[in-house]
């Protein structure tokens, strides 16, 4: 690697990698703990059966003893993060775009036109039929437009808000698909720094652990131990967009009819996009290493 990609791939050389994964990692923190607050409080979001078979898992009252916990008020906690959503996103959206400058390979416009329309082609086909289908949001499930219109906000500030949050969203997922492919050079210089050999050896350097041995990459007990996390930026963020994009190709075609609500079925579309994702994705840096290696054969034997 060059100096200034050192300067992008390291923790303690890079401020912008630094800000934009403390913000983004409180902030998905923060709606993570939000929304499992509101799962227990609305218990309909999942059905009686697999909280019952939790609670028969667990063996003690799960249901009971977190409902206990809850605040009487956690409703105003789901209710103030539905308003920081718009601020959240755009901060975020703020250091990613830092971020992703950084990066300085050429762009595939092709695959970048063909992410792009799969991520703001499925958001906006979800949210046309939702409007189309429910103009006044009485049947959407969106747990933060649905927190909006039980507080007795006007529709159309729900609809401004949505509208904001959505595409603030909506971008940002396009800057991580953006920055991964403007990045995808760097990612490849850090994995053919130690011309891995094995499967095994090429997921270590794909995680960041390419300066790392067997022992530290799998059990880190210090802090020089634990892998590059640049590399968790793209490994955690890519699966993430195309699987909730996908969710929302599928939640658009719950609308138009062709297929059942079921929540369990929704769950099944989220988890096989985040992982078919994360498998391409791994299958993707393979094929551009050996590309850099057959590219640079004295650079990989040496």
């Amino acid at each position: 690697m060059t100096p200034s990609d050192k300067s992008v791939v390291y923790w303690n050389e890079n401020v912008t990698l630094r800000r934009f994964l403390i913000v983004s990692g409180l902030a998905l923190l923060w709606i993570g703990v939000d929304l499992g607050m509101h799962l227990v409080a609305h218990q309909e979001y999942l059905e009686p059966e697999v909280w019952a078979e939790l609670e028969r898992q667990l063996g003690w009252p799960f249901l009971q003893k977190l409902a206990l916990w809850l605040p009487g008020d956690s409703w105003r906690l789901h209710l103030y993060t539905a308003y920081s959503l718009p601020a959240l996103g755009l901060i975020s959206l703020i250091l990613l775009d830092r971020l992703v400058n950084q990066g300085k390979t050429r762009l595939p416009w092709g695959i970048t036109a063909c992410g792009g329309i799969f991520i703001v082609g499925g958001a906006v086909l979800d949210m046309a039929v939702t409007v189309a289908h429910s103009p006044g949001l009485e049947q959407e499930g969106n747990p933060y437009v649905r927190i909006l219109l039980d507080s007795q906000h006007s529709l159309p500030f729900v609809y401004l808000h949505a509208l904001l949050t959505q595409s603030l969203y909506i971008t940002l997922f396009c800057g991580i698909w953006i920055g991964f492919l403007r990045h995808r050079e760097i990612i490849v210089q850090t994995i053919s720094a130690t011309s891995p050999r094995t499967g095994l050896d090429f997921l270590k350097a794909a995680t960041g652990g390419s300066h790392l041995s067997m022992r530290q990459w799998l059990f880190p007990m210090r802090p020089s131990e634990v892998p590059l996390l640049y590399h968790y930026v793209w490994l955690i963020a890519i699966p993430i967009v195309f699987g909730v994009s996908l969710f929302r190709w599928y939640a658009a075609l719950e609308w138009i009819g062709f297929v059942e609500p079921e929540n369990s079925t929704r769950l099944y579309v989220v988890l096989h996009g985040v992982f078919s994702t994360l498998i391409l994705y791994l299958l993707t840096l393979w094929r551009l290493y050996r590309m850099a290696q057959a590219q640079n054969p004295v650079g990989a034997n040496s």
